[in-house]
């Protein structure tokens, strides 16, 4: 039997598209698959606000320019943001799930990710994360911060205390996000050999600080359109 080769693998698993109902993005799947693919990348996942974006189409698509195209979603838990992976073909109500619902994904094989969880946002775990750190796999490590603020502090020495890995993730709602902060992983380029990769902490986090001006312009035009959603509900 062939043994199969594991690879250093420049991975980013928290990324959007057009395709996201959420908020008013300019670039489509295919237009970050290049973009990715320019960068290096090796494995990404769409993981759009309660829509999954994925699709054999857009595997081949990937695979074609060398990118493995893992299934997500950035899933709304009670009110709460959380990452989810391996998710091709599961019929749920992405918007508005019960920790009830996440243990029985989570039991079925689900990969699941805390995404931005001490940021001062609504949508963020906060102490949540604590109270059900064993339906999570991973922490996020999240490419938003400065030198002088960094909100990653918190979910670091959370990480640390729970011995749970922790993923640098862009979170990128532009392509001008792309490389500030990813992770590189050893596995092999499957779905599986990299989700068992992540629980080993077979992982190194790259990460510079974002820069203000893209990240200020980005975040106002996503304060925008979240009013004007709320606005015309």
């Amino acid at each position: 039997m062939e043994e199969k080769t594991r690879m250093r693998l420049k991975c980013d698993l928290h990324l959007h598209t057009k395709e996201d109902q959420r908020h008013q993005l300019q670039y489509s799947a295919e237009d970050l698959i290049d973009a990715a693919a320019g960068h290096g990348y090796e494995v990404i996942s769409i993981t759009n606000h309660n829509i999954v974006t994925y699709s054999q189409y857009l595997a081949d698509y990937a695979k074609e320019r060398g990118v493995l195209l893992i299934p997500g979603v950035e899933a709304t838990v009670m009110g709460k943001h959380v990452l989810l992976y391996g998710v091709d073909g599961m019929d749920e109500k992405w918007d508005r799930l019960t920790f009830f619902d996440l243990k029985r994904l989570h039991s079925r094989g689900v990969f699941v990710v805390a995404p931005h969880p001490f940021y001062p946002n609504y949508n963020c775990l906060g102490n949540l994360l604590n109270r059900f750190s064993g339906l999570f796999d991973a922490v996020e490590f999240s490419h938003l911060y400065t030198r002088k603020v960094n909100f990653n502090s918190k979910a670091q020495k959370f990480a640390s205390s729970k011995n749970m890995p922790i993923m640098g993730l862009s979170d990128a709602h532009s392509l001008k996000q792309l490389d500030y902060t990813y992770t590189i992983i050893d596995a092999e380029w499957d779905q599986e050999s990299i989700f068992q990769a992540i629980r080993d902490h077979r992982t190194t986090i790259v990460t510079r600080p974002a820069r203000l001006y893209t990240s200020s312009l980005v975040g106002i035009q996503l304060l925008a359109t979240f009013l004007m959603l709320q606005l015309f509900r």
